[in-house]
């Protein structure tokens, strides 16, 4: 579905550092500038500084910021867009109390000292759009049992429904794929798609990986580091086993991230989500399942392979 959408565009426009999954359909791919190439600030808990340029652009490479702002130039809209980092830097430390200069002249930033914690919003009115002490719930309290759940339908209070593809409920795919598969954990070395063509990065974890038991893996013969295929009802993927004690039996970690046109041809092969369904959502949220499937881990070389 999402091949389709992004081939379906009539404009794809992909502002990047690397040729990304998506720019693959993009009929204009911009290099972007990192971090280290630019002039910006930064405001993390009231305390501002300057981020200053270390490097010039590679190529012709430019700060995001300035490929939109020239958009907006060229939309009629540049008034309201600085055209210049400096610019866009003095517009977003207006009504602060120092100026862009004293910012410039201070290399360890400038803390500004924020109202006091204010405790106990919710009896001074502070919480809620009237005005009135409380919430902004329908009771006006902090709810347990959620009125607007029950107006819409819903139950009040949290209750546990098993989901729709599990050893429970699907009993019949259980016997083809007896794992449960998980996805989505974070790893050391990368994050999501990112740093796969980062060497020293990719040093630490070259392949993609797929956690299971100890027990589960000896059932199955495989050993810490073979190659492996995950599968569902809806497809398989290649990974390299990494069998641990440190996870439940009966349960599968799959990496995510692969997939990309980036990276070595194990992690570009590596989609996860190949092997999730996208119609098995939660009915509430509409989040996707991802840690709730059933699976199969068999050996590579396996006649059932």
């Amino acid at each position: 579905l999402w091949r389709k959408a992004l081939a379906s565009l009539d404009l794809l426009v992909c502002i990047n550092r690397f040729p990304t999954a998506d720019s693959q359909y993009a009929d204009l791919l911009l290099p972007a500038t990192t971090g280290f190439e630019i002039n910006s600030y930064k405001d993390y808990d009231g305390h501002v500084q300057m981020r200053r340029q270390v490097v010039e652009p590679a190529g012709e490479a430019r700060n995001d910021y300035l490929i939109y702002a020239e958009l907006a130039q060229r939309l009629g809209y540049g008034h309201l867009w600085p055209q210049t980092e400096e610019g866009m830097i003095r517009g977003a430390i207006e009504g602060l109390p120092f100026s862009y200069e004293e910012l410039a002249a201070s290399p360890n930033g400038i803390t500004v000292l924020g109202p006091p914690m204010q405790y106990r919003k919710y009896a001074l009115g502070l919480l809620r759009s009237d005005g009135a002490p409380g919430f902004e719930t329908a009771t006006g309290k902090f709810e347990i049992s959620s009125e607007w759940f029950r107006g819409h339908g819903y139950q009040p209070l949290p209750v546990y429904t098993e989901v729709s593809e599990g050893p429970l409920a699907a009993p019949e795919i259980a016997e083809r794929f007896p794992l449960v598969f998980n996805s989505g954990a974070r790893t050391q070395f990368d994050f999501r798609s990112q740093h796969h063509n980062i060497p020293s990065l990719l040093k630490k974890q070259p392949f993609p990986q797929v956690l299971m038991a100890t027990g589960d893996a000896a059932q199955r013969g495989i050993q810490d580091g073979d190659e492996v295929y995950l599968q569902t009802s809806r497809g398989q993927v290649k990974y390299r086993a990494q069998v641990s004690d440190d996870i439940l039996p009966g349960v599968i970690e799959a990496n995510m991230g692969g997939g990309g046109p980036i990276g070595p041809q194990a992690w570009q092969q590596a989609n996860v989500n190949e092997l999730t369904d996208l119609e098995n959502r939660d009915p509430i949220s509409g989040f996707p399942i991802y840690k709730a499937l059933l699976c199969q881990v068999v050996r590579c070389d396996d006649p059932a392979a």
